[in-house]
């Protein structure tokens, strides 16, 4: 069976960032990681984002994606938030939330030792999604997932959220997406018209840190 993911990107004014990392850090992720099925949560933080634009990324590893319909996890969310989460949640100035199949490869975990995150969450109209998948599962993930700096690479499909599908690559070394090698992966032929292809589409490319490292 394959494994599930939660993906948020939030961003809390900035009047409530400490009271937003300390929920976080001294409830949220406790209370999710106690629901059967959630293997694991991670922070990321992008310190020079952009207001507005979702400083702050979280990953939560699902044993299968069903564990966001069970009555354990219903039970923590909407009007069964705790009094801390609506207040903290209701206050942010972004809140974007992805439900997702890890479909490539479909049971790999993350890699525990990475220090940074690349995100590529985007979408391609129904004509060419069979060939979209082709090119990221035969070209173009191989291709980052062997630049030196990533650690391991896996792609998503959301049944909840937009765009549709998400490419998470787990980096040794924050740098790794501005190495040649990475380049090269984004300039072949067939890279450039999956580009052309997907121009109109929004396309989420950028890099957060390790929440808490230096």
């Amino acid at each position: 069976m394959n494994k599930g993911l939660l993906l948020t990107i939030t961003e809390p004014a900035s009047r409530d960032e400490e009271e937003f990392n300390a929920w976080y850090d001294t409830e949220h992720l406790a209370e999710r990681l106690a629901i059967p099925g959630f293997l694991s949560a991670r922070r990321w933080v992008d310190a020079g984002a952009a207001p507005g634009s979702g400083r702050y990324l979280a990953t939560y590893e699902l044993s299968y994606p069903g564990v966001l319909e069970t009555p354990d996890y219903l039970a923590h969310v909407g009007d069964n938030f705790s009094p801390w989460s609506k207040r903290v949640l209701g206050r942010c100035v972004l809140f974007r939330r992805w439900a997702c199949e890890q479909i490539t490869p479909g049971d790999a975990a993350p890699a525990d030792d990475a220090v940074a995150l690349f995100v590529a969450i985007g979408d391609v109209a129904p004509a060419h999604e069979a060939e979209f998948n082709r090119w990221y599962d035969e070209e173009h993930l191989p291709l980052l997932a062997s630049v030196p700096g990533v650690l391991r690479a896996r792609r998503f499909r959301a049944s909840a959220g937009t765009p549709r599908y998400l490419a998470l690559y787990d980096l040794a070394d924050p740098l790794a997406p501005r190495r040649p090698e990475w380049r090269a992966a984004n300039e072949t032929d067939w890279a450039r018209r999956m580009d052309a292809l997907t121009s109109d589409v929004e396309w989420i490319l950028r890099g957060y840190r390790a929440y808490g490292s230096p």
